[in-house]
């Protein structure tokens, strides 16, 4: 496409983009619509706060913050009604976490006991993040852009191939520790031009307007059979000898275009000789240097379709090594490619699938612009996940006038409108039309819309036929169980685990952590893949088999290939196949065992019991510390010489700014210190015996592994029963959740617990959620 084409078509789409825009009217890009409805607290709230929980906040907390005192800027005392704290519930959010992680008051100051801490929590949950479950918000999510591996999976259900994103698409920004986040998932004209640029790559590999050219077969020296040896060149045969290929081929013409070269011997070129089953056809001398091939063509005539002998002979090998001139004493010949391109008599080749499904078939009867039309309507449908909109396809037939001026057929202008749509925000992003009349300040999405929101949750793709079908008769919630069920055990379900998996578990970050080479010799890249295709294969064993989700934490069995299971001194595994690996009498049971997890929070060259204790405070047990305070002092990466890590902690915790934090994180980190930066196994350090032992907030104590496992299973199962809710519902709906979403949340946690916390009721829990299901009734639907 020349300059003058591309740009007149990327002014085109760029108006269809305008012209999207003013149709569906969203929020800014980027920035979400109010997330604070207005909310009334509970009649008595007011009248407790001032009987009951301000006396309390006076007795622990006005010492630092109230009575003229506002450390860390914070004066209690200044809250005057309920209303001013739900204008502040950021700030109201940051003090319940502070009394419910016993952050606050410091442990040097008396302490309210739990009851009482309970009570504290229970009346800010009720009068400043007052809920109604009966009526829940589902909230704003912003208009959603596809991530790259949306739109790579997307690109590749649509089309039928593959493009490398990574090398056209900037990375996504993240945000809730998930890249789909509408929110954070702008676009900008540079970013369009990637995605014209993508757009463009995918359908060079899918369509071809063009006559298709005749086939092609290019073989390099080295792919030959026969004597001599190999080299990045090609196949040098060194004496005399034959380097050929047994192929198919039709009958009919050929044109065959040798590349080769060699090196002289008393005077003479090495010859090729071109043989068709074993008849010799053509002779040539080669006096081409190595480091200059030249290309020898000759036409042959294959009569009969089936299996034929391509033959490169070698006939006049050559060896004095008495000849004074040393360039002169071997002749050898180098094949350096053959390249046979035909029948050059025959029918042209079809086009491919993916060309045949876009296009379709053309009947005698249509004229350029109703075939036109034809496949732009079916690819549109596909393409933006819903049926078009009068007009809409007919918009993208000014192409065809494109092409048309630049001497194209129709077949190239339907091609630029199909270039054109795959930059159209109908597909960059995902629209979610309303359907009926708001309610409750609430409005369901229709059923193209709850399609797309199930398949990129679960496919991280576009719906498929099945889907759309549904959604069209508007079958879809009536038949949701069963779509949840057929959609679960395909094989698209994987990109779920990978995505989803390798984002809630951390695993995507083993591709850039770099452990020490010299401490840990046994690491490499190719470990850390392997580690993460075993936890990922848990996480997708546990899914399809559809068994509760804490057999995450203590399942004992793993999948493991050859290399892995020696790494992890686990005998009579073989073969570089993963495979179901029982894990009786080792420490190694569940996600704390897997050297994935273990090695994303760990430093380069020693363990880390803050950042292990942090990640199953943030990502299993859905209670994340707070950021740690500005300035303070990082341990030395090497340690003391001689001294245990828990024993320079200790020191470390000794700052009161650390002590209160630290108290939550390092007790679990250090109950899996018996597993090194790399997921090693070990029992001493720097010489001493491992202290595993530690106190978990609760006052529960416990040592090693298996103990603080049995605890997570057992006494915290509602607390990753609640983190795992949490987490698949801000992937599900691309967006961080609030306070209002603690029904859905709750509803999500005690519909599994029926169902004995199965992760396939969690998924669908979520599916059935009003978040998942309506959103929130924005002005211009209220009245609908």
């Amino acid at each position: 496409m020349g300059w003058r084409l591309h740009g007149t078509f990327l002014s085109l789409a760029l108006g269809f983009t305008a012209g999207w825009f003013a149709w569906s009217s969203p929020p800014t890009l980027g920035q979400a619509a109010s997330v604070n409805p207005p909310t009334a607290p509970q009649p008595d709230a007011a009248a407790r706060y001032h009987q009951d929980i301000q006396p309390t906040l006076d007795t622990y907390c006005y010492d630092c913050h109230g009575d003229g005192t506002h450390k860390g800027d914070l004066a209690l005392d200044s809250f005057s009604t309920i209303e001013s704290m739900q204008k502040n519930r950021e700030m109201w959010h940051r003090i319940r976490e502070h009394i419910s992680f016993k952050l606050m008051p410091p442990p040097d100051k008396d302490q309210p006991d739990d009851a009482t801490r309970r009570k504290l929590i229970a009346w800010i949950d009720a009068a400043v993040f007052p809920v109604d479950p009966a009526h829940p918000d589902p909230g704003h999510v912003t208009l959603h852009r596809l991530n790259r591996e949306e739109y790579r999976n997307t690109i590749h259900d649509l089309l039928g191939v593959d493009v490398a994103v990574e090398s056209i698409l900037p990375p996504d920004d993240s945000g809730y520790g998930f890249d789909n986040i509408g929110d954070v998932l702008t676009l900008s004209p540079a970013h369009l031009e990637r995605y014209l640029t993508a757009a463009r790559q995918a359908l060079e590999a899918a369509v071809h307007p063009e006559p298709m050219p005749v086939p092609k077969l290019k073989l390099r020296g080295q792919d030959l059979e026969g004597p001599g040896y190999k080299s990045e060149e090609g196949r040098m045969l060194a004496e005399v000898g034959e380097a050929f290929t047994n192929r198919y081929f039709a009958a009919g013409r050929y044109r065959v275009v040798l590349t080769a070269s060699g090196t002289m011997g008393g005077g003479i070129a090495p010859k090729a000789e071109f043989r068709l089953d074993g008849e010799l056809l053509k002779s040539w001398d080669v006096p081409n240097r190595l480091d200059a091939p030249g290309k020898f063509e000759i036409e042959i005539k294959i009569a009969e379709n089936g299996k034929h002998r391509i033959g490169l002979n070698f006939p006049n090998d050559f060896w004095d090594e008495k000849l004074p001139d040393p360039a002169q004493r071997d002749r050898n010949l180098m094949v350096n490619r053959l390249s046979i391109e035909g029948p050059l008599d025959g029918p042209p080749p079809p086009r491919p699938e993916s060309h045949r499904r876009i296009y379709g078939e053309r009947s005698s009867s249509m004229d350029d612009r109703t075939y036109a039309l034809q496949v732009l309507t079916r690819f549109a449908r596909n393409a933006f996940r819903r049926p078009v909109r009068p007009g809409e396809v007919e918009r993208y037939l000014g192409l065809l006038k494109v092409a048309e001026s630049q001497h194209q057929g129709v077949d190239q202008g339907i091609r630029l409108a199909l270039e054109a749509m795959l930059v159209s925000p109908s597909f960059l992003f995902r629209e979610e039309a309303p359907v009926g009349k708001a309610s409750d300040g609430r409005i369901q999405i229709d059923d193209f819309a709850l399609a797309s929101r199930l398949s990129y949750f679960l496919w991280s793709s576009m719906p498929d036929e099945a889907l759309l079908a549904r959604a069209e008769r508007g079958e879809l919630r009536a038949h949701l169980d069963e779509e949840v069920t057929r959609m679960i055990v395909s094989e698209k379900s994987r990109r779920f685990i990978s995505n989803f998996g390798g984002q809630w578990l951390q695993l995507r970050n083993l591709t850039s952590v770099t452990p020490d080479d010299k401490r840990f010799p046994a690491y490499n890249q190719a470990m850390g893949n392997d580690m993460r295709q075993e936890t990922e294969l848990l996480l997708q064993d546990v899914l399809q088999r559809n068994l509760p989700v804490t057999t995450l934490l203590d399942a004992d069995y793993t999948f493991l290939n050859q290399r892995l299971a020696n790494y992890y001194g686990i005998p009579g595994v073989s073969g570089g196949d993963f495979q179901k690996v029982s894990l009786a009498a080792t420490p190694r049971r569940g996600l704390l065992g897997q050297g994935a997890v273990l090695t994303v929070t760990s430093y380069p060259t020693r363990t880390s019991p803050v950042l292990r204790g942090k990640y199953v405070l943030e990502n299993l047990l859905d209670t994340p510390p707070p950021p740690p305070p500005p300035n303070v002092p990082q341990l030395q990466a090497n340690g003391n010489h001689g001294t245990s890590l828990r024993e320079q902690m200790e020191l470390h915790r000794k700052d009161p700014a650390c002590a209160t934090c630290h108290s939550l994180m390092d007790p679990i980190g250090f109950g899996l210190e018996q597993f090194d930066a790399v997921g090693g196994f070990r029992d001493r350090e720097n010489g001493k015996p491992i202290d595993t032992s530690g106190r978990l907030a609760d006052g529960s104590n416990f040592s090693g592994p298996t103990e603080l496992r049995e605890l997570l299973v057992h006494q915290h199962r509602e607390d990753f029963h609640r983190a795992l809710a949490t987490k698949l519902l801000t992937y599900a709906l691309g967006r961080g959740l609030e306070w209002y979403d603690r029904p859905a949340i709750d509803a999500i946690v005690a519909k599994a617990a029926q169902n004995d916390g199965h992760f396939q009721t969690f998924i669908r829990a979520v599916v059935e959620s009003v978040p998942f299901q309506y959103r929130r009734a924005s002005a211009s639907t209220a009245g609908r």
